[in-house]
């Protein structure tokens, strides 16, 4: 009983399985070619022997009638007797009757009734002492002088049989490839449905929440190991998203609360003890509106990084000059480095051309710069250089200030990250993160470098467009 039950929970999923269904009709295309070409061979070889027993018939027909034309009926009647003495298979008919239809020789008792004409060829059965009943003839009949008629032909036995065992191929071919296909279905559908549960079961889980699964891999390399090592890859690519997600909410709450708890405590000071001087106000709306910029230019940097990532910013790529652009953003920080007495040294070659979302790009070289002001000391030294080779664009900002431990180069392209663990440091953590973000969305890379002291930072961008000259160099 359990094994019935079994079969009948199986059989709708068997017949619901696309494996399944294809083998059937791999089944029936293979059952229809294989009668096609059963049928080709039927019909083929069954013409052969119809045409050899014409052949045979037309010749001992004319033999006959030049043994008649030679020696008369008695010399007829003698080749009929040697035929039929060297016919030992009964498949040979002959018979002679004179012009009262009395038989004179052969092996049959009287002239055919019920004859079938086909184009001069006659169709009957006969019963014969030495052949089977209801056996099909084929035969040739002619009237000779002197009111003689003679008739030859030969049993259709042969093609009969070979008929009868060719439908008995048919149909037992049939039955066998309708079992073996239908077992080998089954089979198929269970080894590639077990596979595929394994997927499916491992995505059940993921919707559930677990993403440390993995899809087993059989080491055969087939294309069921391929689909599991890419769905292997793109979960631990979703672990690694939902990962850096979860850190970046934590991130967002803990540097979001900090300006947040300030404002809002300010505001609840001058609720509870209004200032008495319209100076005290203003000190107190000044410090609010830095805390909103602040919170403002962390959310505004989330926004950029998340359009550079998604590649919503790939629309507006234009060409336009990166020198000029470096250029600007040098002069732009100069007299911010020189309040903190550091000197910024470009060396641009002009009319250098690019591709690519100029807003973006120039953000990115100003966080650069900005990262590099941020931690280089008093009387340290930037330097800003632009190169160019066949293939890339590079924009080098190099300080000497503390530098980046090699083993946290990669650490410091994510958001929020911070070399302090206290995160007591102006600043949001987002700006080398948009940078390497900007640098993928050009299908580039940001990599550092260490200057001994200080760090090497290196925007890598395809280039698009170049002077073929020479370009000069201008100092910013």
């Amino acid at each position: 009983m359990g094994i019935l039950q079994d079969f009948k929970h199986a059989r709708p999923r068997l017949l619901q399985s696309t494996i399944f269904r294809l083998t059937l009709l791999y089944t029936a295309l293979f059952c229809a070619s294989f009668l096609l070409l059963l049928t080709f061979v039927y019909f083929a070889t069954v013409r052969e022997m119809e045409s050899e027993i014409k052949h045979r018939i037309t010749s001992e027909m004319n033999e006959a009638k030049t043994q008649f034309n030679t020696h008369g009926a008695a010399g007829l009647e003698k080749l009929i007797n040697e035929f039929l003495e060297d016919e030992d298979e009964g498949l040979a008919i002959y018979l002679l009757v004179d012009a009262q239809n009395k038989v004179l020789a052969g092996n049959m008792e009287s002239w055919p009734q019920d004859v079938e004409y086909s184009e001069n060829w006659l169709l009957f059965d006969i019963e014969s002492r030495r052949l089977e009943e209801g056996v099909h003839v084929l035969a040739r009949d002619s009237s000779l002088p002197g009111g003689y008629r003679l008739l030859v032909g030969y049993s259709l036995r042969g093609p009969d049989r070979t008929k009868e065992v060719m439908l008995d191929v048919v149909s037992a071919s049939v039955i066998l490839a309708l079992i073996v296909t239908g077992l080998s279905g089954t089979v198929f559908s269970g080894i590639i449905r077990r596979r595929l549960m394994q997927v499916n079961q491992i995505c059940e889980q993921v919707i559930g929440g677990n993403l440390d699964v993995k899809v087993p891999v059989t080491g055969g390399a087939d294309e069921f190991d391929h689909l599991a090592s890419n769905v292997n890859a793109m979960l631990d690519r979703i672990a690694e998203l939902v990962k850096g997600l979860r850190q970046t909410s934590d991130n967002i709450a803990h540097d979001l609360r900090t300006p947040l708890a300030r404002h809002r405590n300010r505001l609840e000071g001058i609720v509870t003890h209004p200032p008495k001087h319209t100076a005290d106000v203003q000190e107190y709306m000044k410090a609010g509106i830095e805390e909103v910029d602040t919170i403002l230019e962390t959310l505004n940097s989330i926004l950029r990084i998340s359009q550079a990532q998604s590649g919503v910013a790939s629309g507006h790529f234009v060409t336009f000059d990166f020198s000029a652009v470096v250029i600007d953003v040098v002069e732009f920080y100069d007299e911010f480095a020189a309040q903190k007495d550091i000197n910024i040294h470009g060396s641009v070659p002009l009319n250098i051309k690019a591709t690519g979302d100029k807003p973006l790009i120039t953000q990115a070289i100003a966080n650069l710069i900005d990262n590099a002001i941020k931690y280089t000391p008093a009387g340290g030294q930037i330097t800003v250089a632009l190169t160019q080779n066949q293939h890339m664009i590079e924009c080098v900002v190099a300080d000497n200030g503390p530098g980046i431990p090699s083993d946290h180069y990669d650490k410091v392209k994510e958001r929020f990250f911070r070399m302090e663990a206290s995160r007591t440091s102006q600043g949001t953590g987002l700006g080398l993160s948009l940078v390497d973000a900007v640098a993928q969305l050009h299908r580039g890379e940001l990599v550092f470098g260490d200057n001994r002291p200080g760090l090497i930072a290196t925007l890598r961008l395809p280039i698009a467009a170049a002077s073929n000259d020479a370009p000069p160099h201008a100092s910013a």
